[in-house]
Order: structure tokens, then C-alpha cells, then sequence
């Protein structure tokens, strides 16, 4: 039961946040976040945006499959984005893996393509708690509007 609540909140988190990074680079005009479905990749000429899916890499890495990876062509970055939903007590220690999580991925993307890779944790508690650096990372995203 635990596990199927996690998991029906993770993914709302990330269909809204896939709904703005559609939004934002072109790809829908949708406001609706109801009728929004998230695809495993869409992409156009500017970004390819990926949810849940293996990225592939030179070598093997452990951890390569973030929540959202977002590959913008025109700015050459690559923005990995991780979701976690937590309950207060570990909300600071879950914010640290989620950023650390993806450091080798982050330094093997960035050989590959040369670009600029950021990792961005999204962790909120259950009852919408947040830490302090969640208005900057939503400031990276370009969420702050929103808001």
C-alpha cells in the first residue's frame, strides 16, 4: 500500500513537471495537466526530453536512469531531474542522495555530449513540506512563474 501511494505522488509530480517542460520548449500547448500524458521521449529541434528511461553511456554506470533527463540542443545542457517523496524526518538526507546519486552519470554525460549537466533533486514531504533549496532549483527550471 506504502509503495503504491509513493509512487502515484512521485509520478504526479513528475506528469506536472513534464507538462511544464513541454510547455516551456514547444512541444505541447496544453494547459491541462487532467489530460496531460507523459511519453517515454518527446522531443523537437531544440530538446528531447526522456522520463524513466536508461540512458546510455561509454561505460557502466550504476545509476542511469533518472526521473527526467532533458537534453536542451540550443543551450548544449543536459538537466537531470529526480524526484523523491518523503516524509519529513529525511527530507535534508534524501535531497543530498538524489543530487549525489547522478555524479557519475552527470561527468560521464558531460564527456559524451560536452555539456553543461545539472542534476536537480524536486523533494517534498507528504504534506508539501519543502527544503530550503527547492525555490532555487524551480528557479532552474523555470517553474517560479507558476508559483
Amino acid at each position: 500500500m506504502l509503495n503504491s501511494s509513493y509512487l502515484r505522488r512521485q509520478n504526479e509530480v513528475v506528469r506536472c513537471i513534464h507538462l511544464h517542460l513541454c510547455r516551456q520548449y514547444g512541444i505541447r500547448k496544453t494547459k491541462k495537466l487532467k489530460t496531460h500524458s507523459v511519453q517515454s521521449v518527446v522531443s523537437n529541434e531544440f530538446v528531447e526530453i526522456r522520463v524513466d528511461t536508461t540512458i546510455s553511456t561509454d561505460t557502466a554506470v550504476a545509476n542511469n536512469k533518472s526521473d527526467i533527463f532533458v537534453h536542451d540542443k540550443m543551450r548544449n545542457t543536459i538537466t537531470l531531474i529526480e524526484v523523491g517523496i518523503n516524509s519529513q524526518n529525511c527530507l535534508k538526507q534524501v535531497e543530498v542522495e538524489k543530487f549525489n546519486k547522478y555524479d557519475l552519470l552527470a561527468n560521464e554525460l558531460e564527456a559524451i555530449h560536452r555539456a553543461k549537466v545539472k542534476v536537480i533533486p524536486v523533494v517534498i514531504t507528504w504534506d508539501g513540506i519543502v527544503s530550503r533549496f527547492f525555490k532555487g532549483h524551480l528557479d532552474v527550471l523555470k517553474f517560479r512563474q507558476w508559483f
